[in-house]
């Protein structure tokens, strides 16, 4: 068994991921599966769920030193990475609906928030390939790839909470925070990787702030709608 306790415990939160995603997208995604007609939506589905599996598979052979195969599976990553920047720039591009005024705000700002989740996940994997030959920091590199998943999911579970007195959008960010922050303090002894979290907590942090003070800037609504007027859906 590898040694690293955060890695060696990967799979069951990715597991874990899944199952919220599941429960998340039920009504909205899996209860409709086969009455979906957005054929970008399901493009995307495959390709998270192929991420998600492919994040257990890899995390339970690095935990059983089943490291060849781990390497070959790696690989498929090359493929699926960019499978599912383009599925999530045309789901993006397939809601968006341009009246003679523009584009509603709602869904300038859900835009925003994907593209900026999208913006994260590529610096995420980036670094995980980067750092590919340091297991420490490429598993913990990937394992933040994931962490772009929390908001989408966590804002389609259905949850009985009183109103806030706040943004819904500020309790989801700080779900994904809180995550990250219990990562950085569980492995505070740890000697290999442990300035990965404190990275992606900034990097999560400053994406975070654009999303909720910048998706109402004129530079975005000119993107926006430029964006919108592309011929890709």
């Amino acid at each position: 068994m590898f040694k690293d306790p955060l890695i060696n415990k990967s799979g069951y939160y990715f597991i874990a991921l899944l199952i919220l995603a599941l429960i998340g997208f039920w009504d909205s995604y899996f209860s409709r599966l086969f009455s979906e007609t957005n054929h970008y939506r399901h493009f995307h589905a495959i390709t998270m769920a192929i991420w998600i599996g492919m994040l257990i598979t890899q995390a339970f052979l690095i935990r059983y030193k089943k490291r060849s195969l781990h390497r070959l599976i790696g690989k498929f990553s090359y493929g699926v990475f960019p499978a599912i920047i383009i599925s999530l720039v045309l789901l993006a591009h397939s809601q968006i609906t341009v009246y003679d005024f523009g584009i509603t705000y709602s869904r300038l700002y859900i835009l925003f928030l994907q593209f900026s989740l999208l913006a994260i996940f590529i610096i995420a994997y980036s670094l995980a390939i980067i750092y590919r030959k340091s297991p420490a920091h490429h598993a913990r590199y990937m394992i933040s790839t994931s962490l772009t998943m929390i908001d989408p999911v966590v804002a389609r579970i259905p949850l009985d909470i009183p109103t806030l007195p706040f943004s819904y959008q500020v309790f989801t960010f700080s779900i994904t925070d809180l995550i990250i922050v219990i990562f950085i303090i569980s492995e505070r002894n740890q000697k290999t990787g442990r300035e990965v979290f404190p990275i992606m907590l900034l990097v999560f942090i400053f994406f975070q702030w654009l999303t909720l003070y910048w998706s109402r800037s004129t530079i975005w609504d000119d993107f926006a709608l430029w964006f919108a007027r592309l011929p890709l859906t």
